[in-house]
């Protein structure tokens, strides 16, 4: 219970915080755009560079990947069929799937397992955040590009390679690697290491990260609102809050036997609810916005109580 206060409360608490900011409209949609340029582009790179920079990289367990990516891939291909029994196109069916498998690892999962584990808590994390947009974007895309029917073969391959490029320059992803470099350089030269002075705008940066993150997604949530046809959205956010997480455990206990804490970062990010880049994917190809919609909002909800559940039943014990 200790774990339901310490970190669902706060985390949730300053979403709500968010949420009312926008609503009042004293942080209007212009406003919300330039603070989240600010914490993409300055706040979390600050953190995920700081977590990483201490991390050597043969001390990474790769499984991490495989359990929590195969897992997704496989949740994201039987949500495809259950779309089609709600009458839904190849398009639509990539938004259902994304809905379901998509988490919002960076918004509200850097502060929640930072709430909950510290730094040592966000090494699988970001393991997982450095190679979820590549993937699943990437996949989804592909679907989208394919469902429109509008693109040859030589347009759709550009198209793909083009969006895999914008992943990967998306300040989350280099800023990890950007990480990880920096701390195999420090130990193979000796004395190598960041400014005193440069790590404390770091750490100023970085400490203004999570609640800077979990405001901009309560913001995001009162702009967004909820849309028609709710109810495949609903169905999403099942699998996307209970299906998901439920799988990635069983596959990192019993096939993959994860290290404890991070097998309990995996199954917590895999339920978290449905990142905003689901309804930005979905606004940007046009389909399947009102599902996109919903199910970030309806997920986002839901997962106060889920989240709180999963935190019982994995034994979770603040720091």
């Amino acid at each position: 219970m200790n774990a339901i206060v310490d970190i669902i409360v706060p985390v949730f608490g300053t979403v709500a915080v968010g949420w009312a900011l926008g609503r009042s409209g004293l942080l209007s949609i212009d406003g919300l755009r330039g603070l989240t340029n600010v914490t993409f582009y300055a706040l979390f790179p600050a953190l995920l560079f700081r977590s990483m920079a201490t991390v050597r990289l043969k001390a990474l367990e790769l499984d991490i990947i495989v359990v929590f990516f195969g897992t997704a891939l496989l949740l994201y291909l039987l949500s495809m069929p259950l779309a089609r029994l709600f009458g839904m196109r190849l398009g639509d069916q990539a938004m259902f799937a994304l809905s379901g498998t998509f988490s919002n690892g960076v918004g509200i999962g850097i502060p929640f397992i930072t709430y909950a584990f510290g730094e040592a808590g966000l090494v699988p994390l970001l393991m997982i955040i450095s190679v979820n947009s590549l993937i699943m974007l990437t996949l989804s895309s592909f679907l989208l590009e394919l469902g429109d029917g509008r693109s040859g073969a030589g347009q759709l391959l550009g198209k793909l390679g083009g969006a895999a490029i914008t992943m990967m320059k998306h300040p989350v992803i280099p800023s990890i690697f950007a990480g990880l470099a920096w701390s195999e350089l420090t130990a193979l030269v000796p004395g190598l290491a960041t400014p005193v002075v440069v790590d404390k705008v770091l750490q100023a940066l970085a400490s203004a990260a999570p609640p800077c993150g979990l405001i901009m997604a309560g913001a995001s949530l009162a702009h967004v609102g909820i849309k028609e046809h709710w109810q495949p959205a609903a169905a999403a956010s099942i699998v996307k809050l209970a299906v998901m997480p439920l799988t990635v455990w069983c596959t990192g206990h019993y096939l993959f036997t994860l290290d404890p804490l991070w097998l309990t970062v995996a199954t917590l990010n895999a339920a978290l609810p449905a990142g905003a880049n689901v309804y930005l994917v979905a606004q940007l190809y046009r389909t399947g916005v009102g599902l996109a919609t919903n199910a970030v909002v309806i997920s986002t909800g839901a997962s106060v109580i889920s989240l709180s559940v999963i935190l019982l039943l994995l034994g979770v014990q603040t720091r």
